[in-house]
């Protein structure tokens, strides 16, 4: 059994990725890190070199394609390997560390189980990861020891770990940049009948639509994408239509008392609006 563990860096320098340094760091592990590197080209040069020297696989998309792009990429490097190898996807920032891959080494060893999902904490102390699929959003659990139903299952992508096997004649949906990839992913993994598990391994992770930083630019550049993948995911159908904009609109609110910005509000409205009316 074989872990590859996909980091995907966005306008970063390698050595300043948390999940590289983790991944360097890691003594007795059969770990492979690729690197797909989404970064802008005053990165790429000196990311290409930075690689070579430490001799881990490094790829360049030569700009930012989307994180299902990226994962598409790099299945396209793994999916002839072992089946039942494991692939493990990581953010640039997330701190990573010895304790996850034992963890994850001992529960593997179980091979009906085909996902993996740690505990992921962000910086207001919930748990974010794994939660209980809902109709609007996901319901956080409480404590690492609450049971989720299988049919409710939801867990985000970073630091998931997943056989290669499940990916056989699976890939992500590109038509989703950023947002929603997680949650289009485990509605079909689903509908697969996979077996998940919880890895007891406690992770904490800043996200950026939890903290303090009331820049409403940033908010703005940030949301304009996450409106657009909303829209798209739930464009399937009529319900999920209704869904996505009703999300919007509630994103619009609580963002724009978030914000103090009356104009960030309307503009969220304004877009959802109009991306959904234009996919009726």
């Amino acid at each position: 059994m074989f872990f590859y563990a996909v980091v995907v860096l966005y306008n970063k320098k390698i050595m300043d990725s948390l999940s590289v340094k983790g991944l360097l760091g890691l003594k007795g592990m059969d770990v492979c890190p690729i690197i797909i590197d989404n970064s802008d080209n005053d990165y790429i040069e000196f990311n290409e070199e930075w690689a070579k020297g430490k001799e881990i696989q490094y790829y360049s998309m030569g700009s930012n394609i989307g994180l299902s792009r990226a994962y598409n990429f790099a299945l396209n490097l793994i999916r002839d390997e072992d089946g039942n190898d494991i692939v493990i996807w990581l953010d640039d920032d997330t701190p990573i560390n010895d304790m996850y891959f034992v963890a994850l080494k001992e529960k593997a060893e179980d091979d009906t189980i085909d996902v993996f999902a740690p505990i992921i904490y962000g910086q207001d102390g919930v748990i974010y990861s794994p939660n209980k699929k809902g109709l609007f959003k996901g319901k956080y659990i409480k404590s690492k020891t609450e049971n989720i139903p299988f049919n409710r299952f939801n867990a985000i992508n970073s630091c998931l770990a997943v056989r290669v096997r499940v990916y056989a004649s699976y890939s992500y949906d590109e038509n989703l940049f950023l947002d929603c990839v997680d949650t289009k992913l485990f509605d079909d993994f689903r509908k697969m009948n996979l077996n998940f598990s919880i890895l007891m391994v406690e992770i904490y992770q800043n996200f950026f639509q939890r903290g303090q930083d009331r820049d409403s630019k940033k908010y703005w550049d940030r949301f304009q994408i996450r409106i657009r993948d909303t829209v798209t995911y739930g464009s399937t159908s009529l319900k999920g239509k209704l869904i996505s904009l009703i999300r919007i609109y509630g994103w619009a609110v609580v963002y724009g008392i978030k914000l103090r910005s009356v104009i960030f509000a309307v503009k969220c409205i304004s877009l959802g609006t109009k991306l959904s009316i234009k996919n009726m």
